[in-house]
C-alpha cells in the first residue's frame, strides 16, 4: 500500500495518533503534517500519497489549515477518505461530501470497527478496485465560509455556471413524451445500446419511473440582494422548464434547457443512492448522487467551482428537489 497522508484540526491529535499509530503497526506509512515537517512541507507530502485520510470533526469543519489541506489533495488527485470521529454540521456541503466518497464512521460504527473498514477502502484503492471520487471541491463550514466579492461580471459567470451545472442532468424541448418501446428500437441502431437496458427493472428502481418536475433550489453563495434577484428570477424559469422523465424500458428524457429533447438509458443503485444516466451518442455513464427518494420527491446535490473575476475558484454547493408530477 501507497503512504498516507493524515489531515487532522490541531484539536483531535488524541485520536489522530491513536490512528495512524494503528496504522503504522500495520506496516502503513502515514504522513502527519506537525510530525512530519522534516520531511517536506503540506503539499510535498501530499503529492507524495494516494490516499488522503481526514479526520472528520467538528473541529476540522471549522479548520482553515484543514481546508487548505484538502484544496492540496484535490489538486493533487489524491483519494479523499473521511474518517468520521464525532458529530458534524449538516451543511449542504457536507451532505455532497459524504454521499460521494467512500467514508467510515468511527463516531457511530466505534473506532475498532471503522478502522477494519478503513484498512479495507484503502487496499481497494491501492488495488485499483475502487474508482477515485475525490470531490471536485470541499470547504468546511458553513454558508457564510463561501463568501467572495463579486463585480457584475460574476453575476453572469455564476448564472452560466449554474446552467452548466442543471446541463448536466435536465434539458428539454416542450414537446417531450415518453419514449416509446418502437423508439427505443430505433435510437439502438444510431447508438449502442448499454447492456443494462436488456435487464428487468428491479422492484427498488420502480420508484423512479414516471415525470420529475424541478420544485426547489437552493446553493450556498453568498450573494449581493441584485445576485439573489437574478438567480431567483433564472431559477422560477427553470421550474417551469425543468423535467426528467423515467421510463420503464429504462429510456429517460431530460428537458429544460435546449430545443432538442435529450434521451438515453438509466439505473438506479439503491445501496449507493445513485442514479446513472447514459445518453445517447455518448455511451458514457453519468453518475447522480441521491440525497433522498420517496414515492414524490426526490433530492440531490451538487458542487461546482465557480470562477470569480480574479480568476479564483468558489465552492459553490447546490441541492436540487424535483417533486414526481
Amino acid at each position: 500500500m501507497k503512504n498516507v497522508f493524515v489531515c487532522h484540526a490541531k484539536e483531535d491529535k488524541s485520536i489522530t495518533k491513536k490512528l495512524v499509530s494503528k496504522l503504522e503497526s500495520a506496516g502503513i506509512k502515514c504522513f502527519v503534517p506537525d510530525r512530519d515537517k522534516a520531511s517536506g512541507n503540506e503539499e510535498e507530502l501530499i503529492s507524495k500519497t494516494q490516499i488522503f485520510v481526514l479526520i472528520l470533526s467538528e473541529n476540522s469543519q471549522k479548520s482553515n489549515e484543514v481546508s487548505e489541506q484538502i484544496k492540496k489533495a484535490v489538486e493533487h488527485n489524491a483519494h479523499i477518505i473521511p474518517f468520521k470521529v464525532s458529530k458534524i454540521e449538516n451543511t449542504m456541503t457536507m451532505q455532497y461530501f459524504l454521499h460521494s466518497l467512500e467514508w467510515v464512521d468511527a463516531h457511530g460504527d466505534g473506532f475498532d470497527e471503522a478502522y477494519e473498514v478503513l484498512t479495507e477502502i484503502m487496499e481497494e484503492i491501492s488495488a485499483g478496485k475502487i474508482v477515485k471520487k475525490t470531490p471536485k471541491n470541499y470547504h468546511p463550514g458553513n454558508k457564510q465560509d463561501f463568501s467572495i466579492q463579486k463585480s457584475h461580471l460574476y453575476i453572469l459567470i455564476s448564472i452560466l455556471s449554474l446552467i452548466i451545472i442543471y446541463l448536466l442532468f435536465i434539458k428539454e424541448d416542450k414537446s417531450s413524451s415518453l419514449i416509446s418501446d418502437n423508439q427505443l428500437t430505433q435510437t439502438g441502431k444510431q447508438t449502442e445500446v448499454p447492456e443494462f437496458v436488456k435487464s428487468e427493472i428491479k422492484e427498488d428502481e420502480k420508484i423512479l419511473i414516471g415525470a420529475w418536475k424541478m420544485t426547489d433550489y437552493e446553493d450556498s453563495r453568498a450573494m449581493s440582494p441584485e445576485e439573489r434577484k437574478i438567480t431567483e428570477q433564472n431559477v422560477e424559469q427553470m421550474k417551469k422548464q425543468v423535467l426528467l422523465t423515467f421510463n420503464s424500458n429504462r429510456s429517460f428524457t431530460r428537458a429544460g434547457f435546449t430545443p432538442n429533447l435529450e434521451k438515453g438509458f438509466w439505473e438506479y443503485d439503491n445501496k449507493k443512492h445513485k442514479i446513472y444516466l447514459t445518453p445517447e451518442k455518448v455511451n458514457k455513464k453519468e453518475e447522480i448522487n441521491i440525497l433522498s427518494l420517496t414515492e414524490k420527491e426526490m433530492i440531490f446535490v451538487v458542487t461546482e467551482l465557480v470562477p470569480d473575476k480574479n480568476g479564483k475558484r468558489e465552492t459553490v454547493t447546490t441541492k436540487i428537489t424535483f417533486n414526481k408530477k
